[in-house]
């Protein structure tokens, strides 16, 4: 099983685990806080830029939701993983789905950890960047 595969099982799991301690009712915020903490926990080697990445996700993209219930939704998820790959340097993905802001962020985020993190980590983050238009 992939390293992204195993986060989408534990995003599911989260889920599962979210609503059967709420008596069956779901509790999307509290899925998302989870899921971004899960994130940060899985990606602890790029310091406080994970907490970072996460805590952006969490404000951008799931309390700005009207309606928190259903989040995190596929769209949602998918720029979670799109964080994920640009972390691994996996330099073949698709980050369409990457608004102009999120890489902006990334950018920030790859200049802050560049000198607490491993420098085939942070080559793989600059190749993306570059690869993307982004410096």
């Amino acid at each position: 099983m992939s390293d992204i595969s195993k986060f989408l099982a534990d995003i599911q799991r989260i889920k599962k685990h979210v609503r059967s301690n709420n008596g069956g009712n779901y509790d999307g915020q509290k899925v998302c806080r989870q899921v971004a903490d899960l994130f940060a926990s899985n990606n602890r080697h790029i310091k406080d830029g994970a907490r970072w990445l996460s805590e952006y996700w969490l404000n951008t993209y799931i309390l700005t939701q009207s309606d928190l219930q259903n989040q995190p939704d596929e769209a949602s998820v998918s720029k979670l993983i799109a964080f994920q790959y640009f972390i691994d340097g996996n330099t073949d993905e698709d980050f369409s789905c990457l608004t102009q802001d999120d890489w902006e962020t990334l950018k920030d985020c790859a200049d802050d950890i560049a000198e607490d993190v491993d420098l085939t980590l942070l080559q793989g983050m600059m190749s993306i960047l570059l690869n993307q238009g982004e410096i």
